[in-house]
């Protein structure tokens, strides 16, 4: 039986990509059928035309929150989540910890990529040092140096992976290094010092030579994550998540309750202050679903 995947979507119709033939085809879907990038389907032909008939089950999907708090699913079947931050324009405050507490809840690796390092070669050190210490792959990187994504490569073979972060921070450019041809890449605006949006939808590409696949999505300013309730956002971080089975109270929040040991933790030391911090920042935010 021949495999199907999904390249990108539109109101009506999707590129699907046959795994082993390496071609796109145009499909129609139904109203009832709502594909995404990276789903497995079945096909059908309908008088001269493709028809999606079948949305196979995924194993994961990636999501951000709607304008009213909800799940949105954006990809699905993905292996590795690939954070792009660079030196210009800067992360937002908490943008890869948000982006952490999607990985682990979706089920997905994260990976951390620190791009533009041409620019200021230590302009992340703290940060990195604290995501290595955790246990988060990293990488400090910059276009110029391509031998720098050979780590990536390997990290990204026979998997498929999804590139997320601001717009303006490389994605685009790193996605030519990994497929070896050229996108469309954008700027930073001098006015605004944000990057520009390049990608308009999430598409996925066949990377022939590790035999893998990328998922390039928007830039977006801030990631929303959805409704979730404390213990999910702790999940996100997991230092705070192996202490909170020794807190006083199962669902101990660890903002406020007594005997919390998350918050003894983070005065011994053994949680970093920043990474507690956003993790209340994060809490904090869920408020506006209310």
């Amino acid at each position: 039986m021949k495999r199907y995947r999904i390249v990108s979507t539109q109101k009506q119709t999707a590129q699907v990509l046959d795994v082993r033939e390496n071609i796109e085809l145009t499909c129609f879907f139904p109203r009832k059928l709502k594909p995404i990038c990276g789903d497995f389907v079945s096909l059908e032909n309908k008088i001269d035309e493709w028809v999606i008939n079948e949305i196979h089950p995924s194993h994961n999907v990636f999501a951000r929150a709607n304008h009213k708090g909800q799940k949105q699913q954006i990809a699905a079947n993905v292996d590795n989540q690939i954070i792009v931050v660079a030196v210009e324009p800067e992360p937002t405050r908490d943008l890869i910890n948000r982006y952490l507490v999607a990985a682990h809840n979706c089920e997905m690796q994260p990976i951390i990529i620190f791009n533009k390092n041409d620019i200021n070669e230590h302009f992340f050190d703290e940060e990195q040092r604290i995501y290595q210490d955790l246990g988060y792959k990293t990488f400090s990187t910059n276009t110029k140096n391509q031998n720098q994504f050979d780590g990536l490569l390997e990290i990204m073979k026979d998997k498929t992976s999804i590139f997320v972060g601001m717009s303006g921070v490389g994605k685009s450019s790193i996605s030519e290094i990994i497929l070896g041809q050229e996108l469309k890449t954008g700027g930073i605006s001098k006015k605004t010092g944000k990057g520009s949006h390049v990608t308009s939808v999430t598409q996925l590409f066949k990377i022939d030579k590790i035999d893998g696949y990328l998922i390039d999505s928007p830039g977006v300013w801030e990631y929303g994550l959805w409704k979730m309730e404390a213990q999910e956002i702790a999940h996100g971080f997991p230092e705070i998540e192996k202490e909170s089975h020794q807190c006083k109270f199962s669902n101990c929040t660890h903002t406020h309750e007594p005997k919390c040991a998350v918050k003894t933790a983070v005065e011994n030391n053994q949680i970093h202050q920043k990474r507690y911090q956003s993790y209340l920042r994060i809490i904090d935010s869920m408020k506006y679903w209310e």
